[in-house]
This record gives C-alpha cells, structure tokens and sequence, in this order.
C-alpha cells in the first residue's frame, strides 16, 4: 500500500511538474510575440461588457477603439488593457464603462464561474499574474484546470499557425440588430417595483479591485481615464441601485472623471432592450459622443 501510494505521489508531481513547465514555455512565447497593436491614429479606447459594446460604434468615432465584450468583468478587462498600454503608447484617454450592474457581488462569479472562465480565460491565460491564477484555482479550482487546458491548447494552436494577432478577440463594437424593448416593457406592471439594494454585502468584493487596478495601471502610463456610463433605458433593474452605485463612486472613485450618459434620450425601438443600445441607437449616441470628444466634454457630461 506504502509503495502504490509513493507511485501516485509521484505522478501526481510529475503531472503537474510537467503541466506547469509546459504552460510556463507556452505562456512565454506567447506573451513576447502577442499583438495587440492598433493603427497608429487610435488614441482613445473603451473597454468593458456588453453595454459599451453595443453603444459605441467605433467605425463613426474617429482615432476610438471599442475594446468591450459581452460579459468580461473587470478582472479580464485589467488583462486585456495591460497589454494594450503596453503596445500602444499613443492611446492618450481610456474610457471605463461603471455603472450599477459593475458594483454588484454576481460580478465576482463572472471571473470565476464555469462559463465565464471557460469562455474568457483562453484570451489572457499567458498574461496572468500569480496572483491571478491563484485567485482562479482558490474559487473554482476544477473550472480552473479545465479552462487552463482549454488555455495551453488555444496557445498551442496559436504558436503553431503563427497566429498571435489577439486584435480580433478581445472585443469589439457589436451591431445589435433586435428590439425587444416593448415587448418587455409589456410584461411590466405599473405597480411593478424592485428591491432597494442599501448594503455592501450585496457588494463585489473582488471585481471592483480590479477596477482599482486598471485606473492605476492607467495613471502609472500617465494616461488619462475616465468612468463611463452608457446609456439604458429608464426602466433598467440598474436604476434600482442608483444609491449605492452614487456613494461607491463618491467614496472610492471621486478623483477619477465620470462621464454620465444614461439619461441619454433615446426611443424605444432604439434600444436592443432594457440595458442595450440597438445599431439604431448606438449610430445616433455615437455620432453625438463623437461631437462631444471633439468638444472636449465639460468633465461633467
């Protein structure tokens, strides 16, 4: 019994001795030849989820570049704009989307949740730090695994084709083509109200620290950045949590810029739904953020 359990032990260290010097090698290739560069002209970029992604039409914002993606917390959102910084140096403003849905606690399960490590870790695996990878495997340690093999075998891919362009998949304007916006407007009720959201347990206790992490990143490349609120519609959930959203701001983020556009004027059949912009939408608030850029806002929308 001693002796079969010396045997697993050790291929127990063999296995992830080898895994580790694998992905090590791999990530190393990996992270020196990745391309993240853009054309020279962008100087402006956006990053965060769905609703930047579908509200700003970059291709009418000149020297802009829409870097957000559907359900990418600000974890993966630190990783992608590391390198970005990195290997463009005359990108000179950084637009974050923070609104109420970034601040709640269901945010930390999208670093971390099967779907959502499976889905965005394979874009930054190589550029993680320790302390990244650690935070991973300490939430979900069998979703980790799989999505790191999923990751080294991306990378493998990638180093074997010669394709380290990661350009094309770390974000970009999406044409939402649906309307859905009265239908769901039809199922409200007028009596219809949310749930106040009044304490800081129902807080993000790990994905707002990245937020932290890219507003520093962006102050040490001396960078100007700005918070960013997209618009939505009126009868959004997110409105439901103004309060709290307004004293984390006021109390965390007070010296950082904040672009406020969610009273935005839009018409139903503009908005994709409650939450996103439509191609309708997002082509007239880009043209009109397009004009305040080249006005340079007043700070305070």
């Amino acid at each position: 019994m001693k002796l079969f359990l010396n045997k697993v032990i050790k291929f127990i260290c063999y296995f992830y001795g080898t895994w580790l010097l694998l992905s090590l090698s791999i990530n190393y290739i990996i992270d020196k030849n990745a391309n993240f560069k853009f054309n020279k002209n962008i100087d402006k970029i956006i990053i965060g989820h769905s609703q930047p992604e579908c509200a700003f039409n970059d291709s009418l914002i000149p020297n802009f570049k829409n870097l957000s993606k559907s359900a990418e917390a600000y974890f993966y959102n630190y990783q992608k704009l590391k390198k970005v910084l990195e290997q463009n140096p005359q990108i000179q403003e950084v637009f974050i989307e923070f609104n109420p849905t970034n601040i709640m606690a269901r945010e930390d399960q999208k670093i971390w949740r099967d779907q959502f490590i499976t889905r965005n870790l394979p874009h930054y695996y190589a550029f993680l730090e320790p302390k990244d990878h650690l935070l991973l495997a300490r939430k979900n340690y069998l979703g980790y695994q799989h999505a790191t093999l999923k990751s080294i075998g991306t990378n493998i891919n990638r180093i074997i084709n010669n394709n380290e362009n990661f350009i094309d998949s770390i974000g970009g304007y999406h044409y939402l083509k649906s309307n859905k916006t009265q239908k769901i407007l039809d199922t409200l009720t007028n009596s219809f109200q949310h749930e106040q959201i009044g304490t800081t347990a129902n807080i993000s206790s790990y994905d707002l620290n990245y937020l932290k992490k890219m507003v520093e990143l962006c102050k040490e490349r001396n960078k100007t950045v700005y918070l960013i609120r997209s618009p939505y519609h009126q009868k959004f959930v997110g409105n439901t949590y103004e309060a709290i959203f307004q004293k984390i701001k006021d109390e965390q983020y007070s010296s950082i810029p904040f672009l406020d556009f969610k009273d935005y004027k839009l018409h139903n059949d503009e908005f994709g739904d409650l939450q996103h912009l439509n191609y309708l939408g997002a082509r007239k608030f880009s043209v009109w953020f397009n004009q305040k850029l080249q006005s340079n806002f007043d700070k305070q929308n």
